[in-house]
């Protein structure tokens, strides 16, 4: 065999191990890749027996968020069901909901703690498919109620992000929702969409759906239970301690239908 044979020979076994190499590395890396859950439900199946409340990482199957997972924080239910997804928390006075219309939009606060989600997350979250909402509730001596509501979704920033899916009201916390919210826009002290003549945002130190002031305010300031001095501020659920009790506790949660 002459010598330019084999420089041949010798360049076309190099490249097949090249090609092996390549392919195996590819194969490999693919292999290293976990798909991501796109919601409670999916993430606390995929963690197994030991599956527990708390922060995962989800990706959602929607145009614009492929590229973009983020963490949540994954509650598993108290009587055995599909696990809810905290779209926000309030637990003590850590974190300021008096917040601008941008901080409402891309969320704030500490998932382990109190927080807001972001409008854009809960927007995109509901876009998915249909979810059901609950909100639970806790007074100064430590009763729990709950809202349930079986649809629940919300507009994007052209809508400016207004509740319109909302639906079936159970529980016993009383319905502070229904024939009030829906429907309305959202609202910030520096982007005022409330149908009073003032702005709710500004004067009661919050982001909501406000249509009037006083009917809920779940994002209002963290203060200490019955103030009659109050004029509607606070953490407020009129239907079960009207709008002069600001509550120890709440939380907003969703889960797909």
């Amino acid at each position: 065999m002459n010598i330019l044979n084999k420089k041949m020979l010798m360049k076309a076994a190099l490249w097949v191990l090249f090609l092996g190499t390549a392919s195996t590395d590819g194969l490999n890396k693919t292999r290293k890749v976990k798909p991501l859950p796109s919601n409670c439900v999916e993430a606390v199946s995929f963690a197994g027996t030991g599956a527990k409340s708390g922060i995962y990482q989800i990706r959602l199957p929607l145009e614009g968020w492929t590229h973009r997972p983020f963490y949540v924080y994954c509650l598993l239910d108290r009587n055995g069901g599909d696990p809810w997804l905290l779209v926000q928390r309030r637990q003590n006075d850590s974190i300021d909901f008096y917040r601008t219309w941008n901080d409402y939009t891309t969320g704030f606060g500490n998932l382990a703690t109190s927080f807001w989600i972001g409008l854009e997350k809960l927007n995109a979250l509901t876009q998915v498919q249909l979810h059901e909402l609950q909100i639970e509730l806790h007074d100064f001596k430590d009763t729990v109620k709950y809202a349930n509501y079986e649809k629940f979704a919300i507009g994007d920033d052209n809508e400016q992000y207004a509740v319109n899916i909302l639906d079936s009201y159970s529980g016993s916390a009383g319905d502070s929702l229904l024939g009030i919210h829906d429907g309305e826009k959202f609202s910030t002290y520096d982007v005022d969409n409330d149908k009073w003549n003032g702005n709710c945002a500004e004067d009661l130190k919050s982001g909501w759906w406000f249509s009037q002031c006083h009917l809920s305010n779940l994002n209002g300031e963290y203060l200490n239970g019955t103030n009659k001095d109050n004029d509607g501020r606070g953490i407020i659920w009129n239907s079960w301690h009207g709008e002069h009790y600001s509550l120890k506790y709440a939380h907003m949660a969703i889960r797909p239908r």
